[in-house]
């Protein structure tokens, strides 16, 4: 008898808020998404994107599955797990589902694990082999323009699991995954339960770091398991038969507390209506947060009062409560494009100003060279748009007083780093009517001054430029200091003063009318000129 391969459970990003007052509670019947989604067959493991316009999931023992034709008379086992999808229109309703096809389908078990938020980019169950083998694991795929790439298999430093199953969620900034896992006896820290959640992070030669027990703040002597983390990059949402809860297993969510990854808020069960009296888990919420994706049955002696569905389980939406709702995140789209409005290949960086931390990447479609990127509330952020041969123009965002879920379109233009051609530094910023830098400008300063040490016979100009605020001798003096500055922090960072030139040009070269606050917002910027 052939060795059946081994199953991962894998969980994308979501979110929940601390607490669950009885008061907020709802009881409002889950919907089922319906025929474009579920059939007769069993749909299990739903991922939802983060923008709320992807649905993945895996449809079982479906005859559009790919062959095993190992197991031509046993129609289970010949038509395996295969991962579908379904877009939602612009109306709000869930398309026919598709088959996505190889490489990321074959004849055995397939699944999604995590869906990033430039939609690019997809985490996948198990470990992809040659002629259609699998091994325990965990991969990635990237949409390329001919369509997804053959997956690649993520390493890890050290990995051991000691049971058969074993479940993954990716962070939003692709930097970090927690896993449900019970590894060998000894190994990094032990398990306080059967199974227990684990943190790894992503090295700098893209391998991962051997997985660290999140210790008894999140895990319990039960098993903990399907870790789902938000958006916001924040709350943890897991599955746990531990004390206390209404069923077999029930939801749970708990938040962190520092970048240590160890120190948690106490978890707390989620409630009605995501919890039953049977077994609860595979919750999936979009950014948004307005709704939830939960796996249902259709038997009703199974789950209450829920209606008949399509098949023995369905894919069902449940409206949440605000206060189980993620934290407010801003999902920025557009496209990166030269001038001529050719696709460029690039890689989006972004970053958090206030101490010049990356906080993650995204990849663009190499088709039409749409990206997308989910920015939590509370901090300013810069993000450009990475590319040989270009120099990354930087946009930035103040996130720090938004309250609800938002989207906004910011399209990237790349210039060829060529002379003549100028550049606006969109993420230098100093003190009010002063040319003191702010802390906030470090990483554009950093990147230019790496940008001129890879170009070692560069000269450039430095242009400070005003507003029509003030007279002509004040702005040219604040322009011309600001310009100054920058090519002093250049000059400290050790690029010599023969190729920094700094011009003040005041409020003589506007790019926008002085009449509104933002048009003058546009005016005061510097530039630099390669010579």
């Amino acid at each position: 008898m052939k060795r059946k391969v081994l199953y991962l459970i894998c969980l994308l990003a979501s979110s929940f808020p601390l607490s669950l007052p009885a008061q907020e509670v709802l009881k409002e019947s889950r919907i089922n998404l319906g025929p474009g989604v579920n059939s007769a067959y069993d749909e299990v493991y739903p991922l939802i994107s983060p923008d709320g316009n992807i649905l993945y999931f895996v449809r079982k023992g479906h005859p559009e599955n790919i062959e095993d034709p190992d197991y031509a008379a046993d129609a289970k086992l010949r038509y395996k797990d295969d991962i579908w999808y379904s877009v939602r229109d612009k109306n709000g309703d869930w398309q026919e589902a598709v088959n996505i096809g190889a490489p990321l389908n074959n004849k055995n078990y397939n699944y999604v694990c995590g869906v990033l938020p430039d939609n690019n980019s997809l985490l996948l169950g198990n470990v992809y082999l040659p002629r259609g083998a699998m091994k325990q694991g965990v991969s990635i795929s990237y949409r390329t323009a001919e369509g997804w790439s053959e997956p690649e298999q993520v390493q890890f430093e050290e990995f051991s699991n000691t049971q058969q199953f074993s479940e993954y969620t990716i962070s939003p900034h692709a930097n970090t995954l927690i896993m449900s896992i019970a590894p060998v006896e000894g190994y990094r820290s032990p398990t306080n339960g059967r199974r227990d959640l684990y943190v790894s992070f992503k090295n700098d030669d893209g391998t991962w770091s051997a997985p660290e027990n999140l210790g008894p703040d999140i895990n319990s002597v039960t098993d903990d398991i399907t870790p789902y983390l938000a958006s916001d990059g924040l709350t943890l949402y897991f599955s746990s038969a531990r004390d206390g809860g209404m069923g077999k297993n029930d939801v749970y969510m708990s938040r962190r507390l520092d970048e240590t990854w160890k120190r948690w808020t106490t978890p707390r069960n989620v409630g009605h209506p995501v919890n039953t009296a049977g077994w609860d888990a595979y919750f999936t919420v979009p950014g948004e947060g307005e709704f939830g994706y939960v796996v249902s049955t259709s038997d009703p002696t199974g789950v209450g009062d829920l209606p008949f569905g399509y098949g023995k389980s369905d894919i069902y939406r449940v409206k949440l409560a605000k206060s189980v709702a993620p934290n407010p995140i801003l999902i920025v789209s557009g496209e990166v494009k030269d001038e001529q409005g050719n696709v460029i290949p690039a890689t989006i960086v972004y970053e958090r100003l206030r101490d010049s931390k990356e906080m993650g990447t995204a990849s663009v479609n190499p088709a039409t060279g749409a990206y997308k990127i989910a920015l939590p509330a509370g901090e300013i952020y810069g993000f450009r748009a990475d590319a040989d041969g270009y120099f990354a123009v930087s946009e930035n965002i103040d996130l720090k007083n938004l309250e609800s879920y938002d989207e906004i379109q910011r399209p990237l233009t790349l210039k060829p780093a060529t002379a003549g051609t100028t550049f606006t530094l969109k993420n230098i910023f100093f003190d009010f009517n002063t040319a003191t830098l702010r802390p906030e400008s470090k990483a554009e300063l950093d990147r230019l001054t790496t940008f001129m040490e890879n170009n070692a016979t560069m000269q450039i100009e430095i242009a400070g430029h005003t507003d029509s605020v003030g007279t002509d001798k004040y702005n040219i003096e604040l322009s011309q200091n600001r310009a100054q500055a920058v090519v002093d922090y250049l000059i400290s960072r050790g690029i010599g003063a023969e190729r920094l030139k700094a011009v003040g040009y005041g409020e003589a070269k506007p790019i926008a009318p002085n009449m509104t606050e933002e048009g003058r917002q546009r005016n005061r910027r510097v530039e630099f000129t390669i010579l």
